[in-house]
């Protein structure tokens, strides 16, 4: 039925809607055939007029003519219309007073007109006034004028508008009864019956669905040779069923399999959690602050500040290279063999050349490498000794100048070192450090644009006068307003350490 309502509906609504477009264009066929004959027309009546006319300059038909009083201004040649002999005049002036004039007959001017509808015929003067016409008009009517050469008669021919509508309404109503008997009852009856044949296969797929809705897993759908596209449908469900049959242990073992990798990035994040440290411990002459925004991947980035037996303070961060479990696992031992080594009382050459070692003994079986960037601060000197290991430079603000803290060095864990090349600086009030992983340079947002270490500096710039926490905050915040909750592939670690007044 929806199939037949589909067909049918639109056929008739379009009949309907082209009904009044079909009329028009019925109306303007109609003016543009009066505005022909009109011509045609006038241009018949004026060769009569002129043969009419010759033929009364002949000495041997002004005989055979009929004299009248001359009509009130007429020329040479002129016309007179006679209501009473129903005939237009065309006559010749002989006299100051009397014409010769031959009469053409009004059925003469609207012979041979078409037919197919009733045209009304009428001779208009100058001002439109009617001189004669062939029936009066019953009402509204299409209409077209021709001149009448040097006669200042008009012809107009015009078709009554209701004659117009009922032919248009007649074909209208045949045309319309065709599409019903056509379309309405043998199209629609043969749609009906292809329909009916061809849901066959379907009634068969429902029942087959039913079936193993029930129970019945062997139930399968068999193709009709009328099926079409039911019958892919039909084979593509067998096949769904049969791989689901199939695939229903690969299903239960891939659930598992999931749980245990939810399991172990729990792990993750838990070992990743353990190597930050609890709490900021307190350093008499510093402001500590740092901020820390995990990625939705476990990576190995940490930091520690950590307070030496001889009263220095150790500064680290570090990001060992590669995502996942490992990761984490060896930013551990790195974090506990720096704690281990820098309680011995090492200088951080020799501290960074033993951690190295140790850890060079595990990361060289798995290329795993860790950058770091390291410190040691004395309270009594205000001195900083460091070394950066391929790790970003620290950056020092001091009033409008910011100076990259950095040495030469690769990553611990890449090879053998023999040599720590370190630096030292005299911190003063005011100043500020700032350490941080790449996870903040690197942070992106949904264009795939970097946040940038000149960001980077111009932030820590503005900030200058807030406290250490307050620039770690706010930091954090302004990449997390930079990235629009992009997901990030790794974790952004920052450490912020102010110099206080003694």
């Amino acid at each position: 039925m929806i199939v037949i309502l589909l067909l049918v509906i639109p056929l008739f609504l379009e009949t309907f809607f082209l009904y009044r477009h079909e009329y028009r264009q019925r109306e303007r066929a109609v003016i543009d055939d009066l505005k022909w004959l009109a011509v045609e027309r006038a241009f018949f009546i004026d060769e009569m007029l002129e043969m009419d006319w010759n033929l009364l300059e002949q000495p041997s038909m002004q005989a055979a003519a009929e004299r009248i009083p001359l009509p009130p201004n007429a020329r040479d040649r002129f016309i007179a219309l006679s209501k009473s002999r129903q005939a237009m005049l065309a006559g010749i002036a002989i006299s100051s007073t009397d014409g010769l004039v031959l009469p053409i007959p009004f059925t003469v001017i609207g012979k041979d007109l078409p037919r197919a509808y009733p045209i009304r015929i009428a001779l208009l003067n100058a001002e439109g006034a009617i001189l004669w016409e062939s029936a009066s008009a019953a009402g509204e009517a299409l209409s077209a004028e021709g001149p009448i050469d040097n006669t200042g008669i008009d012809v107009q021919l015009s078709v009554d508008q209701q004659t117009i509508r009922s032919l248009h309404l007649q074909s209208y109503y045949l045309h319309f009864a065709a599409l019903v008997v056509f379309v309405g009852l043998l199209g629609c009856g043969a749609v009906y019956l292809f329909t009916w044949r061809t849901a066959r296969p379907l009634r068969h797929l429902c029942k087959t669905m039913e079936r193993v809705s029930d129970g019945a897993s062997h139930a399968r759908y068999t193709p009709d040779w009328m099926g079409f596209e039911i019958n892919a449908l039909g084979l593509q469900f067998n096949e769904a069923l049969d791989g689901l049959l199939r695939h229903a242990g690969e299903a239960e073992r891939e659930r598992l399999h999931r749980e245990r990798l939810a399991q172990e990035f729990s792990i993750g994040h838990e070992i990743q959690a353990s190597l930050l440290p609890t709490h900021i411990p307190g350093f008499a002459g510093l402001d500590l602050a740092s901020a820390y925004l995990a990625a939705k991947e476990v990576n190995g980035d940490f930091y520690d500040l950590f307070v030496l037996p001889n009263g220095q303070l150790l500064i680290a961060i570090c990001d060992t290279a590669g995502k996942g479990i490992s990761a984490c696992l060896f930013s551990l031992g790195l974090r506990s063999i720096l704690r281990s080594l820098a309680s011995t009382s090492l200088s951080l050459s020799e501290l960074v050349r033993k951690a190295n070692d140790l850890y060079l003994i595990d990361a060289q079986q798995t290329s795993m490498f860790s950058t770091a960037w390291i410190g040691f601060f004395d309270p009594q000197t205000q001195q900083l000794t460091y070394c950066s290991q391929g790790h970003p430079p620290a950056l020092l603000a001091r009033g409008a100048q910011l100076e990259e803290l950095w040495t030469e060095g690769i990553a611990l864990g890449a090879s053998k070192m023999d040599q720590i090349a370190t630096r030292k600086i005299t911190l003063k009030q005011g100043d500020f450090l700032v350490l941080y992983t790449d996870g903040i340079v690197e942070a992106h947002n949904p264009a795939h644009q970097l946040y940038g270490k000149q960001r980077l500096h111009e932030r820590l710039m503005i900030k200058q006068k807030a406290s250490a926490q307050q620039i770690a905050d706010q930091i954090l915040e302004d990449v997390q307003l930079f990235t629009q909750g992009a997901p990030q592939h790794d974790d952004i670690t920052l450490i912020v350490i102010k110099i206080l007044p003694r």
